[in-house]
């Protein structure tokens, strides 16, 4: 075994072993949601695999034997897959820290993924006619002609994922934004080394140590986000404890006016729905922690529409479409999303327009939709203090039911909002 041989050895197991003290290092510190988790886990095996598999090719390679000739090409061909599916990964990773990203976006990620799958088929395809890479008659692997698409559709995803950060990079913390640098700087001093000193795998442990920085911006990232989310939850509980008494009297004033003589009837009628809307809000302000029937929430939805109509007449129209209601979920969901299409959608707009209420299961999942024809927005701006609600519901449904809130609006043609769960 030469000198280069056992350097690419020790880098490689070196690496093998960062790996995988990230992992459990992550996995024991780190606040990370079940499914981010789960991503990360699979991001750094794919690493780990690509390092180890890189390892033993070394420990193997130059070795006599038609069985070793295989196993030599095996562990190339492992590696090289490994590393598309790596490049995926991060692409992934990278898009995840925009928040939520323009449809074009997901597409794009998608478009990374077949682009990989493409590149897998290919790699099988080579076993038969190695036109991208072979092993010689010495069992060591050289590359062929055709190897340099490989290197062109990870080079074109990073430079691609280069320039959409750059892009969004306000949307990011400081922090974020100098770990990819220096993640990027691990990249560039890399490609030199490598060109420096060819005999060398310097690859493997630089990418675990870019990926490692990159992880370490977005933990400083999170633990920033909760911080101020802490803050935000406290400063509304504060204000709740000082609105407290206000919301009571005015409940118990509402109530005695409607049984003053000589109301019409319609009036008393308003009167009596705004009290049980009042003491529902009331409630479910302070208990935020519990999930109520949906058969609720509904009820205290349509309790409001009743009183913006008496406001807006015709020129606010409700729909409902309700063909799943046997479930739980955390109160004022709806209702949240059902205010702000009337406050910012429909009443917005001069002729007014609809809100739609439905619901329907998709498999083991809920789904619940709040559409307007109003005014819409752009998604992809900061929304305004306004909005603070929405934060709020996201929140309370990926905590409480493992839920998500999806929103998608364009100025001019309204706005769809969509909660989904899963029923369990």
């Amino acid at each position: 075994m030469d000198a280069f041989t056992a350097i690419n050895i020790a880098i490689e197991f070196v690496a093998v072993l960062l790996v995988f003290a990230t992992i459990i290092g992550t996995i024991a510190l780190s606040k990370k949601e079940k499914k981010d988790m789960i991503r990360f886990v699979i991001l750094m095996l794919l690493l780990g695999l690509s390092s180890l598999i890189n390892g033993l090719y070394f420990v193997f390679k130059g070795r006599e034997g038609e069985s070793i000739k295989i196993l030599v090409f095996l562990f190339k061909s492992i590696k090289i897959a490994a590393g598309l599916w790596l490049v995926a990964g991060v692409n992934g990773f990278i898009l995840s820290l925009f928040g939520s990203p323009k449809k074009w976006y997901r597409a794009y990620k998608i478009s990374v993924y077949a682009l990989m799958s493409a590149m897998t088929i290919l790699l099988v395809i080579n076993v038969f006619t190695h036109f991208m890479y072979y092993v010689d008659e010495n069992n060591v692997y050289r590359r062929n002609s055709a190897f340099f698409i490989i290197h062109l559709v990870e080079g074109l995803v990073w430079a691609v994922d280069t320039v959409l950060f750059f892009l969004n990079r306000k949307t990011l913390s400081k922090q974020v934004q100098w770990t990819f640098y220096i993640s990027l700087f691990f990249l560039v001093v890399t490609t030199v080394l490598q060109f420096v000193f060819p005999q060398i795998a310097f690859y493997d442990i630089m990418i675990a140590l870019s990926i490692i920085f990159l992880l370490f911006g977005e933990q400083i990232q999170m633990r920033e986000q909760l911080a101020k989310r802490d803050e935000q939850l406290l400063n509304q509980k504060v204000k709740l404890l000082q609105r407290q008494v206000s919301p009571h009297f005015i409940y118990n004033a509402l109530t005695a006016i409607q049984t003053l003589p000589g109301n019409p009837e319609e009036t008393k009628k308003a009167i009596g729905d705004f009290a049980k809307y009042l003491r529902s809000s009331l409630i479910n302000v302070n208990d935020n922690t519990t999930l109520i029937p949906f058969k609720k929430e509904l009820e205290n939805v349509q309790i409001y529409f009743r009183l913006e109509k008496i406001r807006f007449g015709k020129s606010l129209q409700v729909e409902y479409d309700i063909r799943e209601t046997e479930f739980d979920l955390p109160a004022m969901c709806v209702q949240i999303l059902a205010e702000n299409a009337v406050k910012h959608g429909v009443s917005v707009r001069r002729e007014g327009g609809t809100v739609r209420i439905s619901t329907k299961r998709e498999g083991d999942d809920v789904i619940i939709s709040v559409e307007d024809d109003g005014v819409g927005f752009d998604v992809n701006k900061q929304m305004d203090s306004t909005h603070i609600g929405i934060d709020n519901v996201r929140d309370r449904l990926r905590t409480m039911v493992g839920g998500e809130l999806l929103i998608s609006s364009e100025p001019g043609k309204g706005t769809v909002a969509s909660i989904r769960f899963p029923l369990k």
